[in-house]
């Protein structure tokens, strides 16, 4: 997942956010001014026009300064509903889901490399309101009672909008964990130049392989590409890079494993099913052999050589590549470009 794409998402619940509490200011207005309480309708337009500026704040990708305005923007208010209205209308449940996204928008800012405030310096605030309204409300009786439908419509729409906000917010934190757990287990088992699956995946691969019946009949391949360091020396790196790229692109196959095990070398493992291995990995050695490449004008001729082992009874792990090891290196001695068994 791109930094980019990532922050504009974290920019839609921004906005997705501030829309819904606007529309909750608008409804809560028309409440308060149905009920006569006149300290909320001000505050409550003053919160109208707040998350007007708060979009407009999020436009310019002032998504801290969004998070913090609208963390004093929900304490303010709540704690004034609580303290006029009293605790039974259900304000002070805000005062719980606010930190939980207070936590979300510290591990993006975390995450992306983004500028972030800490949870553990805001929270504590709405820990002091939500305490400070329920010991004032318990010393003094609200000055503007609300009547009990009105007081259980708040208590039930505040307890579905932060539990909403909850889920969708905490799902997402779970999809971010996961995609970025998974991005990291991708980018430790593959070549970044090749993109192939790389020496620790192909390790824990041949180890299953070892749990499984010595008569499945699994096979070995290791790769050498013919005097690679003559070409990095006459043409360079980036020719280098070149060809090893190519050369992973031709031989990949359906149905075997295939990875770089480092250097200039590739390593092949696969299963003995309707077809040899030989006959792929002479296809393979032919379609290198036939190739042309050309890198900045120039006409390269490549050719790799292999040593191919059968998993036998009796033979470790070390064995088993240590004997495709030694026939690649007969392979070598006996003139190159060829496929030894």
């Amino acid at each position: 997942m791109s930094k980019l794409s990532a922050i504009k998402r974290v920019k839609l619940l921004a906005y997705s956010l501030a829309v819904l509490f606007l529309i909750v200011h608008i409804v809560m207005y028309f409440i308060f001014r149905q009920n006569n309480v006149p300290p909320m309708e001000i505050l409550n337009l003053i919160s109208i026009i707040f998350y007007v500026l708060m979009l407009m704040l999020i436009l310019n990708n002032q998504l801290c300064e969004f998070v913090v305005a609208t963390f004093l923007e929900i304490n303010i208010h709540m704690g004034a509903a609580i303290y006029y209205t009293g605790w039974n209308s259900g304000f002070q449940v805000t005062l719980i889901g606010i930190c939980v996204l207070l936590a979300y928008s510290e591990y993006v800012g975390r995450s992306q490399h983004l500028k972030y405030i800490r949870f553990v310096l805001l929270a504590p605030v709405a820990m002091i309101t939500y305490l400070a309204g329920f010991y004032i409300s318990l010393k003094r009786p609200a000055p503007y009672a609300l009547p009990e439908n009105v007081s259980i419509f708040f208590q039930v729409a505040w307890a579905i909008i932060v539990f909403l906000c909850i889920f969708v917010v905490m799902q997402i934190f779970v999809y971010y964990a996961v995609a970025s757990q998974e991005e990291l287990t991708y980018e430790a088992m593959h070549d970044k130049l090749t993109g192939l699956p790389n020496r620790l995946y192909m390790s824990e691969y041949l180890q299953k392989v070892f749990q499984r019946p010595v008569d499945e009949a699994y096979w070995l391949a290791i790769i050498d590409l013919d005097d690679f360091k003559l070409i990095n020396d006459t043409y360079g790196h980036n020719c280098g890079d070149y060809v090893l790229v190519t050369i992973a692109n031709l031989i990949k196959s359906p149905g075997i494993e295939v990875c770089r095990w480092g250097g200039e070398e590739f390593l092949l493992s696969g299963k003995k099913v309707n077809y040899g291995p030989v006959a792929l990995l002479q296809q393979i050695r032919q379609s290198v052999h036939d190739y042309n490449f050309e890198f900045d004008g120039y006409k390269l001729h490549v050719t790799m050589t292999i040593g191919m082992a059968w998993r036998e009874p009796g033979m470790s792990l070390d064995q088993w590549i240590s004997t495709a090891d030694k026939k690649l290196y007969e392979g070598k001695a006996a003139g190159k470009d060829r496929l030894c068994l």
